[in-house]
């Protein structure tokens, strides 16, 4: 793609707007042009245009209503969107204007000035999209302090910053080291790459650039291991022990908690993954300082939480469950779902509820199926990994949210949230029951799921599905089920 910017043009014939494809690609961009307007709101939606042009003769739909589309779509609602019309700049202009397009150009018009016009739109949009990537990875920073600010061990801590970290440089090698007295040797307490990874000794005099960060109190950054002067005296080694180095980039940010206790935070990324540079110097050092912070509170527990973040955390949470409370789920949602269209990321969501719940009130009481669903909250809690998460949607359903993860690996873990469930016996009030649950999944990307509404509508449609199935059951929203719901409509 060009490095210029890609632009889709919408017309019908190339008298329509003449000569405007060959100014564009003789300015350097890649330009493809459209005929009607259903591929056109396609191709936005799936190739993630830098700018678009609409002309009225455009097929199927009018201009207007393609940018009404456009701006309601998830993931799309920030790319540029210039109308081109033979229309006196009046009603249809104001229309146009009104429904989010960014111009109105009446023709005919100069090439030259259309081109002006472009540059500078597509500058405003580049701008618009750095500001959102920076304030989305600020926000991921956020969250990632918040999440290790609201655990009480340093293990937990060490874990989710790994985890997180990864994810937010996607990268594989990013391990948390503490350093023992003296400097010449260190363990590694958590290892994203490696789980199973507890407590292993490490041999300082074998990793330079930790020492460096150890010694100087700095971040160190390593943008080509290869070329780096850095290593100049473990090379040797590395030649007589036959060691195969595939490592790209390295960062090594240090820190001190609990007083004198040091650590460093090591992220190193392979060839084929993104290189780590000043900015990922950066994100990682405010990380590490709210990392710093959790540990030392951790060390103290009594000040794990101030009474205002304990207020904050209630606010957020369902009472009775200890999930997320339903405002805060959706809002959560709402940002991954955001998230995932901008960045062109999987996003799965499942929607439990427990089987014969109702019967259940009946039966036992109320506070007995209170107490279920504190008990099936509390495994759905637990099933998830750090960077989930679950919220009490409503009466006894529950959204399990689950970013980076395709909806095979989505209906994976339900399939064995739904086993375990049903092979666990509970303990209800002093008696023993059995509970099942049924679970529908949908995913994302997924061309029809334009909002947050349509990925919670599939979920719920397939948990139809399960329940009529017989329940205990989970099951996956599928293009069968897309097209019986069209055939309703």
């Amino acid at each position: 793609m060009s490095e210029r910017g890609y632009i889709l043009v919408g017309h019908d014939g190339t008298q329509a707007l003449a000569g405007l494809d060959d100014a564009l690609a003789g300015e350097g961009y890649k330009v493809r042009s459209v005929g009607d307007g259903t591929t056109l709101l396609s191709y936005i939606a799936s190739q993630n245009p830098d700018l678009v042009v609409v002309d009225e003769s455009i097929r199927e739909m009018a201009p207007v209503e393609i940018v009404r589309h456009v701006r309601h779509r998830v993931g799309s609602r920030d790319v540029p969107l210039l109308l081109t019309s033979s229309q006196p700049q009046g009603d249809d202009a104001a229309a146009a204007i009104r429904a989010g397009a960014t111009d109105y150009i009446r023709k005919p018009f100069q090439v030259g000035e259309m081109l002006a016009r472009i540059a500078s739109h597509l500058e405003r949009g580049r701008l618009i999209r750095e500001s959102r990537r920076e304030a989305d990875t600020s926000g991921i920073v956020l969250e990632i302090v918040r999440d290790v600010t609201a655990s009480l061990s340093s293990e937990e801590i060490f874990d989710i910053l790994v985890r997180r970290v990864s994810r937010l440089f996607q990268i594989r090698r990013c391990s948390m080291i503490l350093i023992e007295e003296g400097g010449e040797r260190g363990t590694v307490v958590a290892a994203h790459d490696d789980p199973s990874i507890s407590a292993l000794a490490l041999d300082l005099t074998r990793y330079p650039e930790i020492r460096q960060a150890v010694e100087t109190g700095a971040p160190v950054l390593v943008k080509n291991l290869k070329g780096s002067a850095l290593f100049e005296q473990i090379r040797p080694l590395w030649e007589t022990e036959n060691i195969e180095i595939d490592i790209q980039s390295i960062v090594a940010i240090p820190f001190t908690f609990d007083k004198n206790q040091h650590g460093v935070f090591f992220l190193r990324s392979n060839p084929d993954e993104p290189a780590l540079d000043e900015e990922s110097v950066r994100l990682t050092s405010a990380i590490a300082q709210g990392a710093v912070r959790a540990l030392n509170r951790a060390a103290t527990f009594e000040s794990v939480l101030s009474h205002q973040e304990q207020l904050e955390i209630l606010a957020k949470t369902d009472e009775l469950t200890g999930c997320l409370s339903r405002r805060y789920l959706m809002e959560r949602l709402e940002n991954e779902l955001e998230r995932a269209a901008r960045y062109e990321r999987l996003l799965g969501v499942v929607m439990f509820d427990i089987d014969d719940f109702k019967r259940l009130n009946d039966t036992h009481g109320h506070t007995t199926g209170d107490a279920a669903l504190r008990s099936i909250g509390e495994v759905l809690r637990r099933s998830l990994r750090t960077a989930d998460f679950v919220g009490r949607y409503g009466g006894d359903e529950f959204l399990l949210v689950l970013p980076e993860t395709s909806a095979h690996g989505t209906h994976q873990l339900a399939e064995r949230i739904r086993n375990g469930v049903s092979r666990r016996e509970f303990d209800l009030r002093g008696g023993t029951l059995r509970l099942t649950v049924s679970g529908g999944v949908a995913g994302f990307p997924d061309a029809d799921v334009i909002s947050l509404e349509d990925l919670i509508d599939r979920a719920d449609e397939a948990l139809y599905r399960a329940k009529a199935a017989g329940r205990n059951k989970v099951i996956t929203f599928s293009s069968e089920m897309k097209e019986e719901s069209k055939s309703k409509q």
